[in-house]
């Protein structure tokens, strides 16, 4: 480690509160001294030789990124892969199966909170009971040392995000396959009686095969319109002002799906154009151009995009849900038949004149182009695993 990135680790440590920032300088005072005298050592062996921290600490510290983490019988901590408000989560290599597995920990400030630690659990017993390919495995949740983990299935590869900031826009095939990949997901869900509510790259995983894995579903509730526990539904607002849907934004309880495929178009869109279909100064500002806002026209038509993807877009972000998709179901065969090349889509809502006149231009009626085929969507070469 390079004097920098000490300088940079121990001062994570201060900010974590796990050495107190006279004893950092200390440690600094100390070693101008010693290489005053032609004795060159780091800051980690200074810290350790003057007692300040252990060397088994310091080594879990640099790997959990300066978090406390339990120390699990079975388990070898491996490195931090995420971080939320309420939770942080840990790379394990789990000794019994020979896999490595993802950790959530629960935030020590946050366990205090009782409706925060019943969250907690009641979203790991959700995903534990779940079984799809593109929805992450829960393995098991309870208490090790006082903290309480949950223990699920580790996605050697990047969030949706991520691969975003590296690949803007994406190829439209590519954006195709994701999404398909999210809607069977959420198909699944939906047979599940469970709404996600917080469908967004950054809860989107693809792996070295890339195959798609749905994650977190703390925010999600049922869909037979009851309450959920703790007063869930009682909020205004729940999910990410950039990708909810007018009803959600409006904080309506009567959501349904359609509210989740359109957060799902606004990842497409996000995907294709590189840029968000609405933002704002405040997260109040854009969820006000959520309810208020129709898509740029100039936005679409002038990227070229093509027919299909237009048409895509358009119907999964309609502000009239009942003009929307209707079920994951209907997109799925949608974007399978694209794929295929098997069918022309025309999206033409009679009962919003404006949306419909989105759709005349240049991109309104041009054949589109056939998909090239055997193509992989992106290349996976040279990521690093991550799990949020």
């Amino acid at each position: 480690m390079s004097y920098e990135e000490e300088m940079k680790f121990f001062g994570l440590l201060v900010l974590k509160r796990r050495l107190q920032k006279e004893d950092v300088l200390r440690c600094l005072h100390t070693r101008e001294k010693l290489a005053a005298r032609n004795k060159n050592l780091s800051l980690s062996k200074i810290a350790v030789k003057l007692k300040l921290i252990s060397p088994e600490k310091l080594t879990r510290y640099r790997l959990s990124g300066g978090e406390e983490v339990p120390e699990m019988p079975g388990y070898e901590l491996k490195a931090k892969i995420g971080e939320g408000g309420m939770s942080s989560v840990f790379r394990y290599y789990e000794k019994a199966t020979d896999r490595d597995v993802a950790v959530k920990v629960l935030k020590e400030d946050q366990a205090a909170v009782g409706s925060v630690r019943r969250a907690f659990v009641r979203e790991a017993k959700t995903l534990i009971d779940l079984e799809h390919e593109n929805v992450v495995k829960g393995f098991r949740v309870g208490t090790v040392q006082g903290f309480y983990v949950f223990i699920m299935e580790f996605v050697d590869g990047d969030s949706l995000q991520d691969l975003i900031k590296k690949t803007i826009p994406f190829d439209e095939d590519a954006a195709l396959y994701i999404v398909l990949q999210a809607t069977r997901a959420m198909e699944y869900l939906t047979s599940r009686n469970i709404l996600h509510r917080d469908i967004k790259p950054g809860n989107l995983l693809i792996d070295r095969r890339n195959t798609v894995k749905l994650i977190d579903l703390g925010l999600a509730t049922t869909l037979d319109g009851g309450s959920s526990e703790d007063g869930q539904n009682d909020e205004v607002t729940l999910g990410t002002a950039h990708y909810i849907s007018p009803e959600q934004a409006r904080g309506q309880k009567d959501l349904d799906v359609r509210s989740d495929i359109y957060s799902l178009g606004a990842t497409l869109y996000q995907l294709v154009l590189g840029e968000l279909p609405f933002e704002g100064g405040s997260d109040q500002e854009v969820l006000a151009r959520q309810i208020l806002d129709s898509l740029s026209p100039s936005a679409l038509k002038g990227r070229k995009v093509s027919p299909h993807m237009h048409y895509f877009i358009q119907k999964m972000m309609v502000k009239d849900r009942d003009i929307r998709y209707q079920s994951p179901a209907e997109l799925i065969r949608d974007i399978e038949e694209k794929i295929k090349g098997k069918k022309t889509l025309h999206f033409r809502p009679d009962r919003d004149e404006q949306e419909d006149a989105l759709l005349e231009g240049p991109y309104g009626r041009k054949k589109p182009s056939e998909p090239k085929p055997q193509r992989k969507p992106f290349s996976r070469k040279g990521r690093r695993g991550r799990r949020r």
